[in-house]
C-alpha cells in the first residue's frame, strides 16, 4: 500500500512540473507546434480577428492575453504548413509585455513598457526548458489558448 501511495505522489508531482509537449526548443528558440487533422482550407483562419496574415501561411498573433488573467499580454509570429487532410502550425518569437511602470524623477515623469521573450522566461543555461515554478506552468497555460486560436471553426451560414 505504501508503494502505491509513494508511486502516486511521485507520478503526480512529476506531471505538475513537466512542460507541455507541444513546446520544443530549436536553435535556442522555443517553438509551439501542433498538427491539426482537418481538411478545411487554412484560408478559413484569415477570418480570425486575433490573427494578422502577412502571406497565405505566415503572420502574427495580435497583442492579446486571451482574456486569461494568468497570461501577460503577448504577441508572436506563426507559420502554417498544409498537406492533404491536415495542417501544422508553428508559433515562435513569443514576446510578453509587462504593464507600464511610471518613473518620476523630480520634474520628469516617464512610463516604460517592458517586454521579454518566452526564451528569457523558460530556457535554462543548459538549453532546456525550465520546469514550472510554484505550480505555475506557462506552457500548460498557453497550450489550450494556442490550440483554440488555430482551430478552424465550422461556421453555420444563416440567412438573416
Amino acid at each position: 500500500m505504501e508503494k502505491i501511495i509513494l508511486f502516486a505522489v511521485l507520478f503526480f508531482s512529476t506531471i505538475g512540473f513537466s512542460q507541455n509537449k507541444n513546446f520544443i526548443i530549436e536553435d535556442k528558440l522555443i517553438i509551439w507546434k501542433l498538427v491539426y487533422e482537418d481538411s478545411t482550407s487554412i484560408s478559413e483562419l484569415k477570418s480570425n480577428p486575433r490573427l494578422e496574415f502577412i502571406t497565405d501561411s505566415t503572420g502574427y498573433i495580435k497583442k492579446t492575453n486571451f482574456n486569461d488573467k494568468k497570461v501577460k499580454q503577448l504577441i508572436a509570429e506563426f507559420k502554417i504548413e498544409s498537406k492533404k487532410g491536415k495542417y501544422r502550425v508553428s508559433i515562435f518569437n513569443v514576446k510578453f509585455f509587462v504593464e507600464p511602470i511610471g518613473i518620476n524623477s523630480g520634474m520628469f515623469s516617464t512610463q516604460t513598457i517592458s517586454e521579454h521573450t518566452i526564451e528569457e522566461s523558460l530556457i535554462k543555461k543548459n538549453g532546456t526548458i525550465r520546469e514550472s515554478y510554484l505550480g505555475y506552468n506557462l506552457t500548460e497555460t498557453l497550450n489550450p489558448h494556442f490550440v483554440e486560436l488555430f482551430t478552424i471553426k465550422k461556421l453555420i451560414k444563416s440567412e438573416w
